[in-house]
């Protein structure tokens, strides 16, 4: 052995389902180790899946059942990439065994097992984050700065959409997401991102008025296209629209904030800055995020982009390693209460509160 090496903690952790999102996740822990000064290795040890399958990253051991990851006391958390509709039994099992836990969006496919979850693991002190991955853009602390400062003035209104056109795709039928058991469509899958987003900026959402429409009946049983105009504990009021049917040469990825004094406006695809609106002198700046501003201390920079989605579940990921690694880290990212406040607000769109 050199002098002067010392081995790194692992962090040992478990992916339960290994479908598009998984990849996703695994690709962000690579990410992570590999551009990251960490004190810990984020180690993927098991992947669990239905049926026994050839994985495609070395050293990962395949099992079918997830009692056997559990018992494993050298697995210090479970990263859960299931259909919604598994979220719930798996989140029970792991607090069982005491494992944190980080699970995929949306917390679960109703209000009632996400109240139930968030519930448990805060009695049983287990430690817990959804990938409400959004909150990492550094666009969005700036904004949110911004907005504390009041450079805009008192604010009068929102807007954010999200426009995606993946569900054109009639190969897209009869995948779990567009069947109910998914517990919702574009609003829960897409749109829940956009509602921690508000939430996180401006405020709770109390009021609710929304309508939710199907274009493809004969693929879809869930809805494709929600428009919802939303009133805030704090009295502002603002809309938001999502679609998984719209199609556009660019995709339509952006949030508006308007104020008695001007306007400002992020565009995912660019996320490294807003655009500020000044009514008085009638100018528009940008404002970009500062070199070694602390939303970039796991957010890759302009030249090391991955994209805005992947970057994002990198520092959601890495936020959530740090916890692991020292409890007292404080992080902004979303926890199961931030995750079933978002699911009050969906379960009211959708007209299902319990």
């Amino acid at each position: 052995m050199k002098a002067g090496y010392k081995f790194m903690k692992k962090i040992n952790f478990a992916m339960i389902g290994f479908g598009g999102i998984a990849k996703t996740h695994s690709l962000a822990v690579y990410d992570a180790n590999l551009r990251y000064s960490l004190p810990y290795e984020l180690n993927l040890k098991y992947i669990v899946t239905r049926d026994p399958m050839t994985l495609p990253i070395g050293g990962v051991i395949n099992v079918t059942d997830i009692e056997e990851v559990l018992k494993d006391e050298e697995v210090d958390f479970i990263d859960i990439c299931t259909p919604n509709n598994v979220h719930f039994d798996n989140v029970v099992k792991a607090v069982k065994y005491g494992k944190a836990i980080y699970c995929e969006k949306p917390l679960a496919t109703n209000l009632r097992d996400a109240v139930e979850m968030s519930r448990i693991v805060k009695e049983n002190n287990i430690i817990n984050a959804v990938a409400l991955v959004y909150r990492f853009m550094p666009a969005l602390s700036l904004l949110k700065v911004e907005l504390e400062k009041e450079t805009i003035g008192k604010i009068i209104d929102f807007k954010v959409r999200t426009y995606h056109d993946s569900y054109l795709n009639e190969n897209k039928k009869d995948t779990w997401r567009t069947g109910k058991n998914s517990g919702g469509g574009a609003l829960l899958d897409l749109g829940v991102h956009l509602i921690d987003m508000i939430q996180f900026t401006i405020g709770d959402i109390e009021g609710v008025d929304a309508k939710s429409r199907i274009f493809f009946k004969d693929r879809s049983e869930v809805d494709e296209i929600t428009n919802c105009d939303f009133t805030l504990k704090n009295g502002v009021i603002g809309s938001l629209e999502v679609s998984r049917v719209f199609t556009e040469r660019e995709q339509t990825d952006d949030y508006v904030v308007y104020g008695s004094h001007g306007s400002i406006k992020i565009n995912f695809n660019n996320p490294y800055e807003i655009e500020v609106y000044s009514y008085e002198s009638n100018s528009t700046w940008i404002k970009n995020v500062a070199p070694g501003d602390n939303s970039l201390k796991y957010y890759a920079d302009k030249r090391n982009s991955l994209g805005y989605f992947q970057n994002c579940h990198t520092a959601s990921l890495i936020n959530f390693g740090n916890k692991i690694y020292d409890n007292s880290y404080e992080s902004i990212a979303a926890d199961f209460e931030d995750a079933l406040k978002c699911q009050r607000v969906i379960d009211k769109v959708y007209g299902r509160e319990v």
